[in-house]
């Protein structure tokens, strides 16, 4: 039924078909191989490319029911932590191999009780794993596979130091198999310094303009960045939506003034309860969220295939995470788009990307009359001025006076 050039077990194959895989995507033919045959692997492929079945069907295919830990996935976040865990139960489902999921947030003696009981999967954060190994919880002494997952923000992040001291507790025999999407100098260093003679599938090439992604942009007048977006979601109507914002301040006030202005949104960012946070990514993978509002960090989680828009509110502070923002839409060969609301001081930046894309984005223009916005009394929105811009005060259809900005371009 599917086309590999190795034999998949008759639990995993069930399993893959319960889920209706049909075919494998080509990062899973290339690396899938490689893992049986028991080589180090660096995985160079986009979001949304099946990376996360490519390492855990090999993995379910090559662990034993001994009842240890025997496989360690680190991820960067708590989300990423939780979609990772549920793919191994799903492909695992006909097998009698067990899974855990650590992180921080909640209580860690569920965690550690699961572990003991003999699970022989990890998935987790590096600070809880470190709390785990600091406990003599778990053991990492016998393991076969060490996982890093979305490698380059890990250490974008600032992961690196606990990566190597978690590394310290493993023994010499295990595979180690590292996927990211770029290859920078931190990412070679750790294959050089922790990997042996490894395989390098290369799916991600210099062309960094992200296939089935439309992106574009808009240059806004200041002050009326919120009545922008609020007037492209009435327009676009986009079935599911991911709104970027730099900070978790931020996040929290762009979701106020959305409802505010009738429009539902939900933010997710790091100072909400692990259960808020679990209860509006449910939302919003069912479909009762439409518009998430979210920080580079807490979108690292988001894993779904159906996102038709990502809007850029605010580019990012590392221009390398406008990859990962845009990579969250046009998944598994799907058309999506990527909008980028520009201020005058934004427009640098825009340039930078552009050159780390390769390609100018193309420009559009917004109209005229669009209305401004409300303003909530509850709350202070710190980065739109009320009634500023050229919106006229208290007026429904204050844009009339508009003077489209100058394009400020900088290649140089």
């Amino acid at each position: 039924m599917f086309r590999l050039n190795v034999e998949l077990s008759e639990n995993t194959t069930k399993a893959l078909a319960s889920l209706g895989f049909e075919t494998f995507t080509e990062v899973q033919e290339k690396a899938i191989p490689f893992v049986l045959k028991g080589e180090d692997l660096i995985v160079q492929s986009r979001t949304g490319t099946g990376k996360t079945a490519a390492f855990a069907i090999p993995i379910l295919e090559m662990i034993t029911e001994e009842r240890f830990v025997q496989a360690i996935v680190l991820v960067p976040t708590r989300e990423l932590a939780t979609q990772v865990f549920e793919d191994f139960k799903k492909i695992g489902k006909f097998s009698k191999l067990n899974s855990v999921v650590v992180y921080g947030g909640v209580g860690i003696d569920g965690q550690a009780a699961k572990i003991r009981a003999g699970a022989q999967i990890v998935v987790g954060t590096p600070g809880r794993v470190l709390d785990l190994l600091g406990r003599h919880t778990l053991d990492l002494s016998r393991i076969k596979f060490f996982v890093l997952d979305e490698a380059d923000l890990m250490l974008a992040m600032g992961f690196i130091r606990d990566v190597e001291k978690i590394m310290s507790y493993t023994g010499q025999k295990k595979q180690t198999l590292l996927f990211c999407v770029d290859f920078p100098q931190e990412v070679m260093q750790l294959a050089k310094n922790f990997m042996r003679f490894p395989q390098h599938v290369k799916l991600v090439s210099e062309d960094k303009s992200a296939q089935g992604v439309k992106q574009y942009f808009f240059q806004i007048l200041p002050g009326r960045k919120l009545g922008s977006l609020i007037f492209l979601l009435n327009q676009l109507n986009p079935s599911r939506a991911i709104i970027f914002c730099k900070t978790k301040r931020q996040v929290e006030d762009l979701e106020v003034q959305l409802n505010f202005n009738g429009i539902s949104a939900s933010g997710i960012q790091g100072d909400l309860t692990q259960a808020k946070r679990n209860a509006v990514m449910e939302d919003f993978k069912n479909h009762k969220i439409r518009i998430l509002i979210a920080t580079d960090v807490a979108s690292r989680g988001i894993h779904i295939d159906s996102v038709s828009h990502v809007f850029n509110y605010e580019l990012p502070h590392d221009i390398n995470y406008y990859i990962h923002r845009i990579g969250r839409t046009g998944r598994m060969r799907a058309v999506g788009e990527a909008i980028s609301l520009c201020y005058s001081e934004e427009m640098g930046t825009l340039g930078q990307i552009e050159r780390l894309m390769g390609k100018q984005l193309d420009e559009r223009i917004l109209p005229d009359d669009i209305p401004a916005p409300k303003f909530s009394p509850h709350k202070s929105f710190r980065h739109e001025s009320r009634g500023g811009g050229n919106f006229r005060r208290g007026g429904s259809s204050g844009g009339r006076n508009f003077q489209r900005p100058q394009s400020k371009r900088r290649w140089n």
